[in-house]
């Protein structure tokens, strides 16, 4: 049985826009302290004509939950960042695009290690869509355009047994609940106004619709906002 981590502090994103994500949004922001610092990570954006402009969008989101104490570094080349830089950001947050893309380059750098670590000192990361899957036991849960043509679909691991799938609709459904059946492995499914924040081995459910859990053998349980499970 995993080792599961009982000091972690991570917040699950479903996607969409910054209204659609708002509740979650707000928990993470009004957990960093006044005058904290958070690494942005925008890198699964990279080759998106949304790239050059993902400064400015958190700028945005920061003015939107009236946060103009906290301070970003946006990170550009994971390549660069050390164990010693990350001692200095409250939190990482990481954003959406391209999952295959958002993953190879942080194995490729060995910052997956760096934040894997980060996550197991019990320290705050933010996961929108690509960064929420990436956290999750397998990452093949989504239609993002596999340009490397990897075949290597582990992701982090950091949520149980779990894996994650965003962006969820109800005509998904059996998609994943054969994808359960199929990997023999646990999914969670996040429509774009959902977001889970866990603490430890405890997950609450925000926002304004339910998640949806496939267990192994593909039998659903609904989590209502502001319902709990364990990972």
């Amino acid at each position: 049985m995993q080792n599961l981590n009982q000091n972690k502090h991570i917040f699950l994103s479903g996607g969409g826009n910054e209204h659609q994500s708002f509740p979650l949004d707000k928990f993470f922001f009004d957990a960093l302290k006044k005058g904290g610092r958070f690494l942005y990570i925008p890198i699964a954006l990279r080759g998106h004509k949304l790239f050059p402009t993902a400064n400015f969008w958190m700028n945005g989101i920061l003015e939107m939950h009236n946060r103009n104490d906290i301070t970003f570094d946006v990170m550009d080349n994971p390549s660069v960042c050390t164990q010693e830089d990350l001692e200095n950001f409250d939190a990482i947050y990481i954003g959406g695009g391209n999952t295959w893309n958002l993953l190879h380059e942080l194995k490729e750098s060995g910052f997956s290690d760096l934040l894997m670590s980060y996550v197991e000192k019990g320290k705050m990361v933010y996961g929108g869509s690509a960064g929420a899957i990436i956290l999750g036991k397998r990452i093949d849960t989504h239609d993002d355009e596999n340009k490397f043509n990897s075949k290597d679909v582990d992701g982090l691991d950091k949520l149980g047994n779990y894996s994650v799938t965003c962006h969820f609709k109800p005509e998904d459904s059996e998609r994943f609940r054969q994808w359960s059946i199929d990997s023999g492995l646990p999914i969670i499914c996040l429509p774009e106004e959902t977001g889970l924040i866990i603490t430890g081995s405890l997950v609450t459910c925000v926002g304004e619709k339910p998640c949806i859990l496939y267990k192994e053998d593909g039998n659903p349980v609904e989590v209502l906002p502001k319902g709990t499970f364990e990972i």
